[in-house]
Protein backbone atom coordinates (compact mmCIF):
# COMPACT_ATOMS: atom_id res chain seq x y z
CA UNK A 1 0.00 0.00 0.00
CA UNK A 2 2.68 2.31 0.63
CA UNK A 3 4.52 1.66 -3.07
CA UNK A 4 1.04 2.68 -4.35
CA UNK A 5 0.67 6.13 -2.84
CA UNK A 6 4.10 6.91 -3.45
CA UNK A 7 3.09 6.06 -7.56
CA UNK A 8 0.13 7.89 -7.11
CA UNK A 9 2.13 10.66 -5.49
CA UNK A 10 4.79 10.51 -8.47
CA UNK A 11 2.50 10.40 -11.02
CA UNK A 12 0.47 13.23 -9.99
CA UNK A 13 3.72 15.38 -9.91
CA UNK A 14 4.69 14.44 -13.26
CA UNK A 15 1.60 15.48 -14.20
CA UNK A 16 1.15 18.84 -13.27
CA UNK A 17 5.01 19.56 -14.36
CA UNK A 18 3.84 18.28 -18.41
CA UNK A 19 1.14 20.47 -17.98
CA UNK A 20 3.37 23.39 -17.29
CA UNK A 21 5.39 22.26 -20.07
CA UNK A 22 2.33 21.87 -22.43
CA UNK A 23 0.12 24.83 -21.03
CA UNK A 24 2.38 27.69 -19.31
CA UNK A 25 2.90 28.40 -16.56
CA UNK A 26 0.14 30.83 -14.83
CA UNK A 27 2.99 33.77 -14.89
CA UNK A 28 3.59 32.94 -18.87
CA UNK A 29 -0.50 32.95 -19.52
CA UNK A 30 -0.68 35.98 -17.52
CA UNK A 31 1.68 37.98 -19.80
CA UNK A 32 -0.07 36.51 -22.99
CA UNK A 33 -3.44 38.13 -21.83
CA UNK A 34 -1.50 41.27 -20.82
CA UNK A 35 -0.10 41.26 -24.29
CA UNK A 36 -3.48 40.73 -25.70
CA UNK A 37 -5.09 43.37 -24.35
CA UNK A 38 -1.84 45.94 -25.68
CA UNK A 39 -3.36 44.70 -29.05
CA UNK A 40 -6.92 45.24 -28.53
CA UNK A 41 -5.98 48.91 -27.41
CA UNK A 42 -3.56 49.47 -29.79
CA UNK A 43 -6.42 48.53 -32.34
CA UNK A 44 -8.42 51.01 -30.67
CA UNK A 45 -6.56 53.56 -30.96
CA UNK A 46 -6.27 53.32 -34.22
CA UNK A 47 -9.77 53.49 -34.65
CA UNK A 48 -10.03 56.46 -33.48
CA UNK A 49 -7.14 58.23 -35.19
CA UNK A 50 -9.22 57.01 -38.32
CA UNK A 51 -12.39 58.48 -36.79
CA UNK A 52 -10.51 61.67 -35.74
CA UNK A 53 -9.30 62.42 -39.44
CA UNK A 54 -13.03 61.44 -40.89
CA UNK A 55 -14.52 64.25 -38.36
CA UNK A 56 -11.94 66.30 -38.10
CA UNK A 57 -9.63 66.44 -41.55
CA UNK A 58 -6.15 65.91 -39.59
CA UNK A 59 -4.14 63.29 -37.30
CA UNK A 60 -4.15 64.11 -33.65
CA UNK A 61 -1.33 65.46 -33.15
CA UNK A 62 -1.08 63.10 -29.59
CA UNK A 63 -3.18 60.69 -27.72
CA UNK A 64 -4.50 62.92 -25.68
CA UNK A 65 -6.30 64.68 -28.25
CA UNK A 66 -8.76 61.74 -28.78
CA UNK A 67 -10.14 61.98 -25.48
CA UNK A 68 -13.61 62.60 -25.35
CA UNK A 69 -15.84 63.83 -22.89
CA UNK A 70 -18.96 63.02 -24.40
CA UNK A 71 -18.69 59.58 -26.01
CA UNK A 72 -16.21 58.89 -22.74
CA UNK A 73 -13.49 58.06 -24.68
CA UNK A 74 -9.96 58.31 -22.61
CA UNK A 75 -6.87 56.86 -24.58
CA UNK A 76 -6.31 53.12 -23.08
CA UNK A 77 -2.60 52.75 -20.96
CA UNK A 78 -0.44 49.56 -20.72
CA UNK A 79 -2.55 47.10 -18.71
CA UNK A 80 0.57 46.45 -17.15
CA UNK A 81 2.38 49.35 -16.51
CA UNK A 82 0.00 51.00 -14.91
CA UNK A 83 -0.45 54.53 -16.28
CA UNK A 84 1.87 54.12 -18.96
CA UNK A 85 0.68 55.72 -22.48
CA UNK A 86 1.36 53.98 -26.11
CA UNK A 87 3.63 55.94 -28.12
CA UNK A 88 2.42 57.58 -30.72
CA UNK A 89 3.94 59.92 -33.99
CA UNK A 90 2.89 61.29 -36.71
CA UNK A 91 4.85 60.11 -39.62
CA UNK A 92 3.88 62.04 -42.78
CA UNK A 93 0.73 64.56 -42.01
CA UNK A 94 0.40 64.59 -45.69
CA UNK A 95 0.44 60.99 -46.72
CA UNK A 96 -1.66 60.37 -43.04
CA UNK A 97 1.28 58.06 -41.94
CA UNK A 98 1.36 57.75 -38.52
CA UNK A 99 3.17 54.71 -35.79
CA UNK A 100 1.75 53.18 -32.71
CA UNK A 101 4.07 51.28 -30.43
CA UNK A 102 4.07 48.99 -27.08
CA UNK A 103 6.09 46.71 -25.10
CA UNK A 104 5.16 43.42 -25.35
CA UNK A 105 6.29 40.80 -22.90
CA UNK A 106 5.83 37.85 -25.69
CA UNK A 107 6.06 37.33 -29.55
CA UNK A 108 2.55 36.51 -30.59
CA UNK A 109 1.52 33.64 -31.36
CA UNK A 110 0.94 31.81 -34.85
CA UNK A 111 -2.37 29.79 -35.58
CA UNK A 112 -0.37 26.58 -35.13
CA UNK A 113 1.26 27.79 -31.68
CA UNK A 114 -2.49 28.68 -30.42
CA UNK A 115 -3.81 25.54 -31.17
CA UNK A 116 -5.86 26.41 -34.30
CA UNK A 117 -5.92 24.43 -37.70
CA UNK A 118 -5.05 25.81 -40.66
CA UNK A 119 -8.63 26.32 -41.85
CA UNK A 120 -10.03 27.50 -38.73
CA UNK A 121 -10.56 30.87 -37.92
CA UNK A 122 -9.15 31.94 -34.56
CA UNK A 123 -11.01 32.50 -31.69
CA UNK A 124 -10.57 34.80 -28.49
CA UNK A 125 -8.23 34.29 -26.67
CA UNK A 126 -5.73 34.27 -29.40
CA UNK A 127 -7.41 36.85 -32.02
CA UNK A 128 -4.29 38.89 -33.10
CA UNK A 129 -4.85 38.89 -37.10
CA UNK A 130 -1.62 39.07 -38.72
CA UNK A 131 -0.84 42.67 -38.86
CA UNK A 132 -0.59 42.77 -35.56
CA UNK A 133 1.81 40.13 -34.65
CA UNK A 134 4.59 40.98 -33.17
CA UNK A 135 8.09 40.08 -30.84
CA UNK A 136 8.70 40.12 -27.38
CA UNK A 137 10.23 44.19 -26.87
CA UNK A 138 9.27 47.28 -28.25
CA UNK A 139 7.43 46.76 -31.22
CA UNK A 140 6.03 50.03 -33.64
CA UNK A 141 3.21 49.48 -36.16
CA UNK A 142 3.18 51.68 -38.59
CA UNK A 143 -0.27 52.60 -40.87
CA UNK A 144 -1.54 55.00 -43.47
CA UNK A 145 -4.81 55.91 -43.51
CA UNK A 146 -6.36 55.15 -47.51
CA UNK A 147 -8.21 58.63 -48.56
CA UNK A 148 -9.88 56.47 -50.71
CA UNK A 149 -11.55 53.90 -48.74
CA UNK A 150 -12.07 56.32 -45.13
CA UNK A 151 -13.37 59.68 -47.18
CA UNK A 152 -13.63 62.41 -44.67
CA UNK A 153 -17.14 62.94 -43.16
CA UNK A 154 -19.03 66.51 -44.19
CA UNK A 155 -20.62 68.38 -41.91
Amino acid sequence: MKYFTYFIIAVVTVAVITGFFIVGSPQEERLRRFDEQRVGHLQTLQYQILNYWQNKGGLPAKLSDLRDDISGFVPPVDPEKSGVEYDYRVIDEKQLKFELCADFARPSLSRMEAGYPKIARPIEPYSISENWQHDSGRVCFERAIDKEIYKPRKE
